[in-house]
């Protein structure tokens, strides 16, 4: 399946601005599971 657009690399700025406009603290949860490990591992 051919792309829409060639991929680009963002520059930090734009990733900078992009992560701007999420709201302060904003977090799906299904990050939540691989960012924080506070609970303790079975083993």
């Amino acid at each position: 399946m051919p792309l829409h657009q060639q991929p680009w690399r963002p520059t930090s700025w734009q990733l900078q601005d992009n992560g701007r406009a999420f709201p302060p603290g904003y977090l799906h949860e299904s990050w939540i599971d691989w960012l924080y490990w506070d609970v303790e591992l079975e083993g």
